[in-house]
């Protein structure tokens, strides 16, 4: 009987060759990614059934990978494996495409149902997520409504994928002031890197557009 292949998209080698040792007697390991630029092309050439995905990897961050991966290999089955307890990120990997989310602390048990449900066309979201997330309310992530308009106003141009030159250019400022504000908002948010600030407005992107759907509606 043929195993169902996988394959690995994590950063650290070590977590990724100790996966593949655990998983390796019911599933057929296609290989390890470590670099997020690789990914795509690695699941084209390998084929997998279900693809575990960490969001923290090199020069491009699961997120931003899911919606190409899901317009490449429609059938693909992705599985995001996250140091992140974040209903938040949760739900927004689940509506990009992605078919279940676990935390790294979870057991091999759990990953196992995890990657069996998909498998099977069902979705899975880890009982230690916690439940309320920002999608049915359309509540703004934490934080958004201590920063000031003209911050929440760069929060939104970065939510429409807009570049700080291109920001600059409709503020009508300098690209190192749009990097002065962008550094401030980082700080009254508490977010440590540009690829956790990118996420972040897309939440808030994500957000308002619920809210706005909802109002429509």
């Amino acid at each position: 009987m043929t195993k169902p292949r996988l394959l690995l998209a994590e950063d650290h080698e070590l977590v990724g060759q100790g996966l593949a040792s655990m998983l390796k007697a019911d599933y057929e390991i296609a290989g390890i990614v470590t670099d997020g630029g690789a990914v795509v092309d690695a699941v084209l050439r390998h084929k997998p059934d279900v693809l575990l995905l960490d969001l923290s990897l090199p020069n491009r961050n699961g997120i931003d990978l899911l919606a190409e991966l899901i317009k490449a290999k429609p059938r693909l089955r992705v599985l995001v494996l996250t140091m992140h307890v974040d209903p938040h990120l949760s739900d927004m990997a689940m509506s990009l495409g992605a078919r279940g989310f676990v935390p790294k602390n979870a057991g091999l048990e759990e990953l196992r149902t995890a990657i069996e449900v998909i498998r099977e066309g069902g979705k899975y979201v880890s009982p230690k997520i916690p439940e309320q997330g920002f999608r049915g309310n359309a509540a703004r992530p934490m934080g958004f409504s201590q920063l000031t308009e003209h911050q929440q106003g760069i929060v939104r141009m970065l939510a429409k994928g807009l570049t700080s030159e291109e920001i600059a250019e409709q503020l009508g400022v300098s690209v190192h002031t749009v990097a002065f504000h962008r550094k401030n908002i980082r700080r009254a948010l508490g977010v440590k890197s540009d690829v956790e600030m990118h996420r972040y407005a897309i939440l808030v992107g994500m957000a308002e557009e619920g809210g706005s759907e909802k109002r429509n509606s």
